[in-house]
């Protein structure tokens, strides 16, 4: 991902999936319990990379875009994207002055994470097709072998068509 240092985009690489793509990301300022705290926004994550250690090492949490809750306060000193997700309440951090850019990226985790649940109601709905189908076959096949009758295979039948 252009802009982002090779170290993080490195580590970051080791847990994206094959089918996860980076979207945008941001840094978080600097103070004394957050050091060069990075938040990158993937297709299905939320990702909040920390180097420790002067960065031989780094901190990593994950947060599931579907499993989560995003709101950002505008501040004086400090805008703050509250992160509610199942492990508790996060915080990030950002200066007013790019409060521009911070609402885009907020922005873009909305949409990343709207798309998500359109992608995964679609899924469902091929699920709910395919079964649908299968069903239909072995109706079928249960009729063709006079195990039912044709008023019950005609009452079944609509049914399973109505689900298509």
């Amino acid at each position: 991902m252009l802009g982002l240092p090779k170290d993080i985009a490195k580590e970051l690489a080791r847990f994206l999936e094959d089918d996860e793509k980076p979207i945008d990301f941001r840094k978080e300022p600097w103070s004394f319990y957050k050091r060069n705290r990075w938040v990158i926004l993937t297709s299905k994550r939320l990702y909040l990379i920390k180097r420790v250690f002067f960065g031989l090492s780094f901190d990593i949490i994950q947060i599931v875009l579907s499993g989560a809750n995003f709101e950002m306060i505008e501040g004086v000193i400090m805008d703050t994207i509250y992160i509610r997700d199942s492990t508790g309440e996060r915080m990030i951090n950002f200066f007013p002055s790019v409060r521009e850019s911070t609402i885009r990226f907020v922005n873009e985790i909305e949409k990343a994470r709207d798309e998500m649940f359109r992608d995964l109601e679609k899924e469902q709905e091929e699920r709910e097709k395919t079964a649908a189908k299968t069903e239909l076959e072995a109706l079928a096949r249960t009729f063709y072998e006079n195990k039912i009758t044709s008023e019950e295979y005609e009452f079944k039948k609509k049914r399973l068509i109505d689900k298509l």
